[in-house]
């Protein structure tokens, strides 16, 4: 069995992390090769879900989230974060246990984050671990796809159950900053769907608590 593993989620201030493992048998990898995949982040919306639905029928998959809260207690910085992707990249494995992975690093060495996760395993795999997987191998951006879908399923209901756009999440969307400007300006506080453990985050605190000090001078 062939696996391609894959996070959607690591930067964004909103929302979890999530990490899918995507699994199958190396007779029928060409029913996802014929797909025409690519990284989703290149994909549309409406083209990921329709991937995604595609890839359910014919893969075995298996997805972890990792709540903002689970990121805040780990992340006092970059390596930390890296460990955590290792770590939850080992789970999805671990519950398949294929013969060969094909994973997506995150670390500046792809080949380091393939033997920290390999050294979690406890069986024998065949690890392949390269930069931009997601665009280089089926199979991971089967995985990526999957993520990415369920991510934004995800964050779709947090704006539902607030009944309140909170935007995509990532620090670069104005929906989602504007939004956090407001809530803590209201609350005084930031929500727990937010990671607080983000420099977004602080800056945002930083920047209104500053413009309340000038308030009394």
């Amino acid at each position: 069995m062939i696996m391609g593993v894959d996070e959607a989620g690591r930067g964004p201030v909103i929302g979890p992390m999530v990490v899918c493992g995507a699994a199958i048998s190396e007779d029928d990898l060409h029913e996802i090769e014929s797909m025409g995949l690519k990284d989703s982040k290149k994909l549309t919306p409406k083209k990921r879900e329709e991937f995604s639905i595609r890839l359910k029928d014919v893969c075995k998959f298996e997805l972890l989230v990792v709540e903002p809260s689970q990121i805040d207690l780990r992340i006092p910085n970059e390596e930390s974060l890296n460990m955590l992707e290792v770590e939850c990249f080992s789970k999805v494995i671990l519950k398949s246990r294929p013969d060969i992975v094909y994973i997506d690093s995150c670390d500046v060495n792809p080949g380091r984050f393939g033997l920290n996760v390999k050294k979690l395993l406890d069986f024998e795999a065949e690890i392949i671990s390269a930069h931009q997987a997601d665009s280089k191998y089926p199979i991971v951006s089967a995985a990526s796809i999957i993520a990415k879908v369920h991510r934004d399923s995800l964050v779709r209901k947090i704006s539902e159950s607030i009944g309140e756009d909170v935007g995509s999440g990532y620090p670069g969307d104005e929906v989602t900053i504007e939004f956090l400007k407001r809530y803590y300006m209201k609350n005084k506080k930031m929500p727990e769907f937010v990671r607080k453990s983000w420099k977004t985050t602080a800056n945002i605190i930083n920047e209104l608590s500053q413009a309340r000090l000038t308030e009394y001078f």
